[in-house]
């Protein structure tokens, strides 16, 4: 019997909701990991940066195997990694050991996410960015539940480590649904005919329509990540009496709305992708400016609507231009977006000597340039 639309949806869409829960709680515990260590706060930044390093090797690696055995066995060994990782952050507090579970968690995790991101290409040829759209709305919503779930356990008595265990746990369970997928590695023979026949990262990287969306992916994933890490920073300069953690709730709410009408209107995501990029790149600029206290949140919250809906439909477009070897476009996309999410977070940081509003202009200049790219990927 035929594995049915609607079991694929569930388990793909339960799985983005505990990656996006976990990159939250990881974003909300680092502070006691390091203190666990015994280590102040810079070593924060080492972490953001290895968990990214991780999200930079292993999707690239993992996407080329799984378009030769299979994206179900890669699946399954992207979970694994991951649960290890969270693990090892969850049972020491040697630093080094610490450093490598975080490595291998933000590898699992990136690796699942590109994964079933080209899994929903396989599966909805036609309608990927619809399902794209659906399948980050629910990461955004595991995002805002993240934070929730670790104030629950705090109040409770628990200590951080209890959320890394039930991230754990959860994840297993995860890998026990992955399990009941249907087995994809007889799939691969119907492309034969349209893989090249080297190494197909090799053939990608000289196609110029991957090399701009690669870059549009690398580009956006930084502004997106620059604005988060550094909104708080924001309010500490302004002269705004709205809290940042209002604003930042705001930023990633507005995503989950943005993503489900992307995904209702995917008829027309060539529109919308130009669209959200222009909007994005206008309301960020707009921060520069003096504001009254209950505008900028606003803006926030607009610049949040306004990226909902890029990265699924770059990478829809992606793996829908590049389909016979959809997990290596994929897993190379993610890698692109992880080399934006260590390098702007890092210029912005070196920019803030000379005010958060300089380094807040790097954001609607990483959105105007992939503005650029793909209306000429359109013209082509």
């Amino acid at each position: 019997m035929a594995f049915s639309a609607r079991k694929f949806n569930l388990i793909c869409f339960g799985v983005m909701l505990l990656l996006g829960l976990y990159l939250s709680v990881y974003q909300v515990v680092l502070s006691n990991i390091t203190d666990a260590a015994g280590f102040d706060g810079a070593m924060s930044g080492v972490l953001v940066a290895i968990y990214f390093l991780g999200a930079l090797i292993m999707p690239i690696v993992a996407g080329e195997i799984s378009d030769r055995v299979g994206k179900k066995a890669m699946l399954l060994a992207a979970l694994a990694v991951m649960i290890s990782g969270i693990l090892i952050v969850a049972t020491t507090s040697h630093i080094v050991l610490i450093g490598l579970g975080i490595f291998f968690s933000g590898a699992g995790s990136c690796t699942i996410e590109s994964l079933f991101s080209s899994k929903i290409t396989d599966k909805y040829p036609q309608d990927s960015a619809k399902f794209m759209n659906y399948s980050q709305m629910f990461f955004c919503i595991g995002a805002v539940l993240g934070p929730l779930m670790s104030l629950v356990i705090k109040s409770s008595g628990g200590a951080w480590k209890t959320s890394m265990f039930i991230a754990a746990f959860l994840f297993l369970l995860a890998g026990g649904a992955v399990l009941q997928l249907p087995g994809d590695k007889n799939d691969l023979t119907e492309n034969d005919i349209d893989r090249p026949k080297t190494a197909y990262s090799f053939t990608l990287v000289k196609d110029l329509r991957f090399i701009l969306l690669f870059f549009s992916m690398l580009l956006y994933v930084g502004a997106e990540s620059g604005l988060a890490f550094f909104t708080m920073d924001y309010y500490k300069e302004s002269v705004s009496t709205a809290s940042g953690e209002i604003s930042l709730s705001l930023y990633w709410a507005s995503m989950v709305i943005g993503r489900l009408i992307a995904g209702v209107l995917h008829r027309h995501s060539k529109k919308i992708l130009i669209i959200c990029l222009a909007s994005a790149a206008v309301f960020s600029a707009l921060l520069q400016l003096n504001l009254p206290y209950m505008i900028s949140p606003a803006l926030f919250f607009l610049t949040g609507f306004g990226m909902s809906a890029i990265w699924p439909l770059i990478m829809s477009s992606c793996t829908q231009t590049f389909s016979s070897i959809s997990g290596t476009a994929g897993g190379l996309m993610t890698a692109g977006g992880a080399c934006g999410g260590m390098l702007v977070p890092f210029l912005m940081g070196l920019l803030l000597t000379g005010g958060i509003r300089n380094a807040l202009l790097v954001v609607p200049f990483c959105l105007i340039i992939p503005l650029v790219l793909i209306i000429l990927l359109r013209r082509k």
